[in-house]
């Protein structure tokens, strides 16, 4: 695909020029920590409904180096600029986990009919010690559970933790839809090395959200999992109620990747960018 943007960060943006001439709206995604494009393929219907799509790379990935390390204000502000080339379509931004402090603070720069979702966001400064913790304990906690220290398999036994929550150690039917996703994904699982982790989650680790800026409430909507185990409830909620959003869709026995335990999300995500969010019935309810 051509890349033909004009600014900084502008080469991780991946499109096709002729699809948004000829699409009436364009969705621009963004993938999170250790996340490939390749998360946003259950998208890929939306071509056929007059959609244009637009990925964003994160170091490391897809192509990119991993060097320079993620800034969220560049890739923001790659996204901004894009977007202006095209001031009569609607723009639709998608961001999961890291990517979604990076579609908020495009967002935040963006008029005319901009709709923000934001799955599984990530939350400020990464949510700090907590999240540490918690990521620290399941890690552990799966390496004695894989009974081995071999990185992939910790990174497998964890994974399934990331899916379900850690209701998968003692629910075996979940454990069992687990390792069955596991293996459909088992060549786009990315493990946390050759410097990516800090590649993608350095700058979070600083990501503020502007003190009492707040966005208009139907412009954007949150989507978690209910068993996210890494951004709590309160932790998501908080960000949700500082950035102005009004509705945040939680996925019951749902965990932190909910592209791939429960790709209905991208259905409800569809219908919230249409403006049909009355729509939604997925496995989500609002809170």
């Amino acid at each position: 695909m051509k890349i033909n943007v004009p600014t900084t960060d502008a080469a991780h943006l991946i499109y096709d020029p002729d699809e948004l001439d000829q699409a009436h709206t364009i969705a621009v995604m963004v993938p999170g920590a250790l996340s490939r494009i390749s998360m946003f393929e259950a998208t890929e219907i939306w071509r056929a409904r007059g959609y244009g799509l637009v990925h964003y790379r994160f170091p490391g990935l897809d192509g990119r180096a991993v060097i320079p390390a993620l800034s969220i204000d560049a890739a923001a502000a790659a996204i901004v600029a894009f977007a202006g080339q095209f001031p009569s379509k609607p723009i639709r931004l998608l961001g999961f986990s890291t990517g979604g402090p990076i579609v908020l603070t495009a967002g935040a720069q963006l008029s005319g009919d901009v709709r923000i979702a934001v799955m599984a966001g990530a939350v400020e400064k990464g949510g700090g010690v907590a999240t540490a913790l918690r990521c620290t304990y399941d890690i552990a906690h799966a390496a004695l559970r894989a009974r081995s220290s071999r990185l992939r398999s910790v990174w497998f036994e964890y994974y399934q933790v990331l899916l379900f929550g850690r209701a998968v150690w003692r629910d075996h039917d979940l454990r069992a839809r687990a390792r069955a996703i596991i293996e459909t994904r088992r060549d786009k699982i990315v493990l946390p090395q050759g410097g990516k982790p800090r590649a993608h989650t350095r700058d979070l680790r600083r990501w503020c959200w502007p003190h009492g800026l707040k966005l208009a409430s139907d412009k954007v909507t949150f989507f978690r999992g209910a068993e996210d185990p890494v951004f709590s409830q309160s932790q998501q909620m908080q960000l949700a109620a500082k950035v102005g959003a009004a509705s945040v869709k939680v996925y019951p026995q749902q965990g932190h990747l909910l592209f791939a335990s429960c790709p209905e999300v991208f259905d409800d995500i569809y219908a919230f960018f249409e403006g049909k969010s009355e729509t939604i019935t997925g496995a989500g309810h609002s809170e």
